[in-house]
């Protein structure tokens, strides 16, 4: 059980009450030695987030040095699956045809020891990645994967700009959207006004880079001496 500390809030129109914090898996505990994922370090860390109330889980399939699917589904055992939204991602990098949907899904599924998805992501949208989601039919196919209980919910990662991104999000009644955005970055890729434009469609919106990749987490002393001199006083990670 978790302290009931957390913020929960609707996740679009998706019947789930999600945790203002989510835990993204892109960056794990290490050693300096091989395997250089820490399993041991990165299974307490998913589950303490877990049980102090975050819901909310997203990984891909590169994360982690390609180990952060394998680490989740071994931390996700014990029930503790049944306690998270959990959202991967299809590589469409590596993607080159129509079969290579259920290969990747497939293979994602048996990684997390699961066989569901409370939601998939075509991974990394951007104007040549959405043409080939387009041209392979690959909508299809999630449609295919759904109907079969394989995924709940569709989504999309984004990384191009506000035109692309709204031509995206008007060519299907996608459930999430995941976007760049801090307090640096309101103004590239899909910008502040690609998330009104989002959620006025309704779709959940998730936010990737919350920090910066971490740079936000460390601010030079000249920005800490501005948060300190601010009326209202806020921690790096409340200012994120």
């Amino acid at each position: 059980m978790h302290d009931n500390k957390m913020k929960y809030r609707k996740l679009g129109s998706i019947d789930w009450k999600v945790s203002a914090l989510g835990f993204g898996a892109m960056r794990l505990p290490t050693k300096k030695i091989l395997p250089r994922v820490d399993w041991d370090e990165s299974i307490k860390l998913i589950r303490y987030a877990i049980d102090k109330g975050i819901n909310y889980l997203d990984t891909g399939w590169i994360y982690g040095l390609g180990a952060s699917e394998k680490v989740i589904g071994e931390a996700l055992k014990d029930g503790y699956r049944e306690k998270v939204f959990l959202v991967t991602k299809l590589p469409m990098f590596l993607v080159r045809k129509p079969e290579d949907f259920n290969k990747y899904l497939n293979q994602q599924l048996k990684s997390l020891q699961t066989d569901y998805l409370d939601a998939y992501f075509f991974h990394a949208l951007s104007r040549n990645q959405f043409k080939k989601l387009k041209e392979l039919k690959l909508i299809e196919k999630m449609e295919e994967a759904k109907e079969k209980g394989m995924i709940k919910h569709v989504g999309f990662s984004f990384h191009d700009t506000l035109p692309v991104f709204k031509e995206i999000i008007d060519y299907y009644d996608w459930d999430l959207a995941q976007i760049q955005y801090n307090y640096m970055d309101t103004a590239i890729q899909a910008t502040h006004e690609g998330l009104k434009y989002a959620h006025g469609k309704g779709v959940a919106v998730v936010i990737m880079e919350p920090v910066k990749g971490g740079k936000l987490a460390n601010p030079p002393l000249e920005a800490l001496e501005i948060m300190k001199k601010a009326e209202n006083k806020r921690t790096p990670v409340d200012w994120a």
